[in-house]
């Protein structure tokens, strides 16, 4: 065997030594290399030539060696191969995702990002998946030729000036290290605003997160949560217990409070993305339900945090080749409402389109407040683009935003793959350090009523702006006018959402820039573009007929069970539609009017000054400024349809058969907190019907507070079914004024 093995060997040396010698000869006098019958139409030239001849003589030399040498030699290799195949994916950031989270995170994995070198750009056509510095192309040009795609351009302008809001921020609140416990840390679950907190795929619900060191991130988590602790040590101002708190907890316990955090980033993430990439979004929506609160009363509109945030992140979405639009619904107590009805009316207050709803009540939630929250969770994922939402406190303790509340922890966990998250004033003010224990036993409360001042700032970083001795300056000082906040108690607001939102675009600028450079199509990881428009959905712009593409969302999936509000209200797959007279309101009613007779529309008549405030009034009374005057306006006015006699006819309103699925029917009164009874239930002379049918005012009940009647409380339970057509119709039969402000239907 191994004479044979050697006289084989032998042969091979000779016909490579031969091979070798007719190669050399035909190079040296300037012809082409023999034509063998296993090397034909083989390119000219000395490269070409030496390669092969190198090949060869490698090929002849392995096939020498014995079995269990070649053997060995195969493995080293591949095993080399397979190393450097890993390390160029890590370093290129190639981690490709194919599947869709369905369930609590609502993302997808995440590569890992690198630099893009360009900067400014409009939001066009250009090429989103371009060759890239590793000559990658995108794998459906599809996006390409579609107006308003985000361009590596966009990218980078976005990113620049997104980093400029961070660091002036930072800057402003001391430093890195304590803005971000104040404007991050201080909320009721703290953000940890880190990209590598991104779920991909591999994340389950369960309580094994596998892809992660959890004993480091642990550690970190709970470095973060003991400063937050620490700053709040010296404050003797309300303390509470934090329940939430990694100190004692259990390691179980300790992942599974990693998962939700890392859920509630994603989400985070998750929703900037999407509004960036959307080629047919231009603006970036945040709608605000609540109180007086909410509404800035006693300031000038121009100071509530809405305005103060809109101001604040414009340059961001400016730079992206997008508008900020965030929309101030709330309103004063005088029209009677409060959460309890006004979360039924989510998608008429506000656009339901938004991509963030904030909520405020805080003077209004007394018991069972958890329960419109969840209500509102629930709804808004239900919604366009599945909006977090996001409660504001005035208030709030020393060490904890609201996080010693059970039900509050409760909503925390179960609603974190949905971005659920609340930030209190004072806690973000006490989370910075300032001593306000020793300067409230020397008489000094910076929490009391017009007092200029919180310790860190004097007045607004407007109002820097103004020259000392301006009464302005000192008005834009004022941390709470008396319940209501005052401008400087509003920016923190306004500054901590900012500064959460800026790093969660630039996180997402992270993950789209390393999707682009690994020549991925960038849709993939956020949008389900499975499904396309139907040719009935072809658009016209500009004269030109355009068959333009969707971008819906992965599916939903399912939703946790509700921990507090009503099944058959709550688990159903629309938000509710709603009616309401009131003012102001930026989304769509839900429910039509089919026929009005004589019945009227009517608003209050609210002046420039109303609910300003004494101070801002003065002061703006003598600027004589008809253009401050519209600044400070505020837009909340009570109103309602309302008739006094029979001679104004019939009201009839066509309810939306198509959405309704509980078969819930509320209809609210105006002006005041306790008319639902006198103005509905006890009044003899108003007759309710539902598709021409008189209905028994016994069977209906005051809810959802006592300014609204539950006219109809289910297809179940009252016994109606749905039809075609549902007309819902009030009569007078006698002199008795009515004001109808809201009608609901889910």
């Amino acid at each position: 065997m191994e004479g044979i093995e050697l006289k084989s060997q032998q042969h091979q040396a000779q016909r490579l030594q031969q091979l070798h010698d007719e190669e050399e000869s035909f190079l040296r006098d300037g012809g082409d290399p023999p034509s063998h019958s296993h090397h034909t139409n083989r390119p000219t030239g000395s490269n070409s030539s030496s390669f092969s001849r190198d090949v060869r003589v490698c090929t002849t030399a392995y096939s020498r060696l014995s079995f269990p040498t070649r053997a060995i030699i195969l493995f080293v290799v591949s095993s080399l191969l397979f190393y450097g195949a890993y390390e160029f994916g890590l370093d290129e950031g190639v981690k490709k995702e194919n599947s869709y989270l369905e369930h609590q995170h609502d993302g997808i994995g995440m590569a890992s990002s690198s630099g893009v070198g360009s900067s400014g750009g409009t939001k066009h056509a250009d090429d989103i998946n371009s060759k890239s510095g590793n000559g990658a192309t995108g794998r459906d040009n599809k996006y390409t030729n579609t107006p308003g795609a985000f361009t590596k351009e966009l990218l980078q302008s976005t990113r620049k000036a997104t980093k400029e809001l961070v660091n002036m921020l930072n800057d402003y609140y001391g430093g890195e290290d304590v803005a971000v416990v104040m404007l991050a840390g201080s909320w009721q679950a703290a953000w940890k605003l880190d990209v590598n907190l991104f779920m991909d795929e591999n994340d389950g619900s369960g309580a094994n997160d596998d892809d992660d060191d959890v004993s480091t991130t642990n550690d970190a988590a709970n470095d973060d949560d003991q400063s937050r602790r620490n700053l709040g040590k010296k404050k003797k101002v309300k303390k509470g217990k934090v329940l939430n708190d990694p100190d004692n907890m259990s390691e179980e316990q300790k992942t599974m409070h990693h998962h939700y955090t890392k859920q509630r980033t994603t989400k985070l993430i998750t929703t900037m993305a999407r509004a960036l990439l959307n080629p047919t979004q231009k603006n970036f929506i945040i709608g605000t339900i609540g109180s007086s609160v909410a509404a800035g009363h006693d300031n000038c509109h121009y100071d509530c945090y809405e305005s103060q945030l809109e101001r604040t992140m414009q340059s961001v979405f400016e730079a992206a080749d997008m508008k900020l639009i965030v929309q101030n619904a709330g309103e004063g107590g005088g029209c009677g409402d409060s959460h309890q009805n006004q979360v039924y009316c989510i998608t008429h207050n506000i656009s339901p389109n938004a991509d963030i709803i904030h909520y405020s009540w805080t003077y209004f939630e007394k018991e069972r407040a958890e329960e419109q929250r969840e209500q509102l969770i629930r709804w808004g994922q239900r919604m366009q683009r599945r909006p977090m939402v996001h409660h504001l406190v005035a208030r709030g303790k020393s060490n904890t935003c609201e996080g010693d509340k059970q039900e509050n922890v409760d909503l925390d966990n179960t609603y974190a793959g949905y971005g659920y998250n609340a930030f209190c004033i004072q806690t973000g003010l006490y989370f910075g350090g300032h001593d306000y224990d020793t300067e409230e036993e020397n008489g000094l409360n910076r929490f009391g009523w017009q007092k200029v001042g919180d310790g860190y700032h004097n007045t607004t970083r407007y109002g820097e702006e103004l020259l000392d001795g301006n009464p302005r300056k000192d008005s834009l000082g004022t941390v709470f006018r008396n319940w209501h906040p005052g401008p400087l108690g509003f920016q923190i607001a306004a500054d901590a959402f900012a500064y959460v939102y800026a790093n969660g675009v630039l996180m997402a600028l992270d993950i789209i820039e390393a999707d682009m450079n690994s020549g991925l199509n960038v849709l993939d990881r956020w949008f389900d573009r499975s499904r396309r428009m139907g040719e009935e959905e072809e658009s016209v712009n500009d004269g030109v007929q355009m068959h333009r593409e969707l971008y819906p969302l992965p599916s939903l999936g399912e939703m946790p069970e509700p921990l507090f509000c009503d099944p058959l209200y709550c688990s159903v797959p629309h938000a509710p539609s709603c009616l309401n007279y009131e003012k102001p309101t930026f989304g769509t009613p839900g429910v039509t009017v089919k026929s009005q007779s004589q019945w009227s529309i009517w608003n209050e008549d609210n002046n420039w000054k109303y609910m300003v405030g004494k101070v801002d009034t003065a002061i703006f009374k003598a600027y004589n400024d008809p253009e401050w005057e519209k600044k400070c306006s505020h837009l909340d006015a009570c109103g309602g349809i309302t008739a006094k006699d029979p001679s104004h006819g019939e009201l009839v309103f066509e309810l939306p058969s198509s959405n309704m699925v509980a078969g819930l029917v509320i209809v609210c009164g105006c002006c005041g907190k306790k008319i639902a009874e006198s103005m509905f239930l006890e009044n003899e002379y108003l007759v309710i019907k539902y598709n021409n049918k008189v209905l028994d005012k016994a069977n209906m009940d005051v809810f959802p507070n006592a300014k609204c009647v539950r006219v109809l409380k289910g297809f179940e339970q009252d016994g109606y079914e749905k039809e075609a057509s549902m007309l819902l119709s009030f009569e007078l039969s006698g002199e008795t004024e009515v004001k109808i402000s809201h009608v609901v239907a889910l």
